[in-house]
């Protein structure tokens, strides 16, 4: 991470540090209301951050991430390369499965042939392990990772993909995951019982590995209600909750016996359009609502056209009340790999009328832009206001919300919908492979692909970046292929989130740069 981004993790952080002392570990039940909602605790089946909040209780990956995004030991202890296509993992000793089962390097190496290969996955880990060739030990605790090429980011991959066990999941089915047959992890806290639409409630391990744990218990309530989440932690009914609407935010903040901590977000909220040359019927139609010959969409100029018209520093300031900083890349400046040089400017309404008329639609077209209610915090609000802006340069847009358990399995038949990246790599990587690659299920790039975007040049450039072990080089490689998919209107970025959380006096939690929300990281504070 850049200086400047290190220095906006330091002081955002700043509130929680100060009551990060531990108290003494109590029978109690963390109770958290999850914006999200969580539709699988199969931890390979949707790289989607409500699912991945809970899978992380459950399962432990090779290696993790601390708050502040540096990596972290997990599984393994330590790891470094021995060639350019050989990584060497030495694996902590002692780690058992939750029904007491040793971990092996052969569950390690099942777990990366099934998170490649899980049935009807609405968008699933197999970019991260998209160069790793074979799996073996040398002994019990020393694990080899051969590459198809060299791969300089293999330990951040690998920070997305849960280790799971091979004598519980062999035969195990997503649903066998849901109903707790196959759920069996090395985590922090085993899984009592899920309850789509309602909660996730888990029991303290008390063998993991890890740092002790202040829970006997905790409970994830799904409560897609912004207003309904902030109630609940006023009433007492939940201990904690994430994503607080920016409208609450002054209220939690001067209420006697709440705390906020917040950290600037990876997280890109983008705009997703259709790319494909036939019109997503009925959701783009000409100005009179006739039908069109062609997807307007598919045209360059036309999301270049969209790009312009939006004004992202309103949306940002007003809409989200100061609660996201307005971007046109994928990664906030002073990120690795974000690009210096690529800012927001003025929305220009004059230049996008007149690259619709160039592009052959000097009359606009009629387009309806797909939202989820529950899964970004004021999405539906920034929807409408965008909708309003494409209106005002002739394309007139509606807007259609619809709960993320739906939304998220009809990614693929909307025009333009809006979706969130949490760029889990912590560089471009994350987008460029995983939802900008050209999908192509033997080379596991394009697994989140719902547009119909392929670049082949931008693929190229992408596969020369992850083989380059020069940090330099490979962050000047991935800005020049931020540079060419951002002029290519691959997607139309938006603002990047804020993190925050609301909690009781009394509770601590640090501030994660993934939004990740983390019970087995929640803990007592001394007063």
């Amino acid at each position: 991470m850049g200086a400047v981004w290190k220095r906006m993790v330091r002081l955002a952080g700043l509130s929680s540090l100060a009551t990060l002392a531990i108290g003494p570990l109590q029978a109690e039940t963390l109770s958290i209301g999850m914006a999200g909602a969580v539709t699988s605790v199969d931890p390979h089946f949707h790289n989607a951050s409500p699912n991945n909040s809970i899978a992380m209780q459950i399962f432990d990956r090779l290696v993790e991430r601390g708050a502040d995004g540096a990596l972290a030991p997990g599984l393994a202890e330590s790891w470094r390369p021995v060639s350019e296509t050989v990584w060497e993992f030495r694996l902590r000793p002692g780690v058992t499965w939750h029904d007491g089962s040793p971990l092996t390097a052969d569950d390690i190496a099942f777990s990366f042939t099934r998170a490649r290969n899980v049935p009807n996955s609405p968008g699933g880990f197999g970019g991260f392990l998209r160069n790793v060739a074979a799996v073996s030990s040398t002994d019990a605790t020393t694990l080899r990772i051969e590459t198809h090429g060299p791969s300089p980011g293999l330990p951040g991959d690998l920070v997305n993909v849960a280790v799971i066990s091979r004598h519980a999941g062999k035969e195990a089915t997503t649903a066998d995951y849901n109903a707790g047959r196959a759920a069996i992890g090395t985590g922090a806290f085993r899984l009592r019982s899920f309850r789509p639409g309602d909660r996730v409630e888990l029991e303290r391990n008390p063998a993991w590995w890890g740092a002790p744990v202040a829970w006997e218990a905790a409970t994830y309530r799904m409560m897609p209600n912004a207003a309904g989440r902030t109630a609940a932690l006023l009433s007492g009914d939940v201990d904690m909750i994430e994503m607080p609407a920016a409208s609450d935010l002054p209220r939690l903040r001067g209420t006697a016996g709440l705390v906020v901590v917040s950290a600037p977000g990876l997280r890109v909220i983008y705009l997703a359009p259709e790319h494909g040359d036939a019109v997503p019927a009925p959701f783009v139609t000409a100005a009179d609502g006739s039908a069109l010959a062609g997807n307007p969409l598919a045209r360059r100029e036309v999301r270049q056209a969209l790009s312009l018209a939006i004004n992202r520093t309103g949306l940002a300031e007003r809409v989200l009340e100061g609660t996201a900083v307005p971007t046109v890349q994928i990664l906030p400046l002073g990120t690795f790999s974000a690009v210096p040089t690529v800012t927001v400017g003025e929305p220009d309404p004059n230049r996008a009328r007149a690259l619709l008329a160039a592009a052959g639609y000097p009359n606009g077209f009629r387009l309806t832009l797909h939202v989820p209610t529950d899964r970004y915090p004021g999405a539906p609000a920034v929807a409408q206001a965008v909708a309003q802006m494409w209106t005002r340069i002739g394309v007139r847009t509606s807007v259609v919300s619809m709960p993320w358990s739906a939304y998220a399995t009809q990614r693929g038949s909307f025009a333009m919908h809006v979706v969130g990246l949490g760029n889990a790599t912590f560089d471009a990587t994350s987008m460029l492979v995983n939802v900008l690659g050209t999908p192509d299920r033997a080379r596991n790039i394009g697994a989140g692909n719902t547009s119909s975007y392929s670049n082949a040049a931008l693929d190229s450039l992408v596969e020369r970046a992850a083989g380059t072990f020069d940090d330099a080089v490979r962050e000047e490689m991935l800005r020049e292929a931020t540079r060419l998919a951002m002029a290519d209107g691959a997607i139309i970025p938006l603002y990047h989130q804020t993190n925050s959380w609301a909690l009781r006096r009394g509770l601590a939690y640090q501030p994660r740069l993934d939004e990740r929300t983390l019970a087995k990281e929640v803990r007592q504070a001394t007063p």
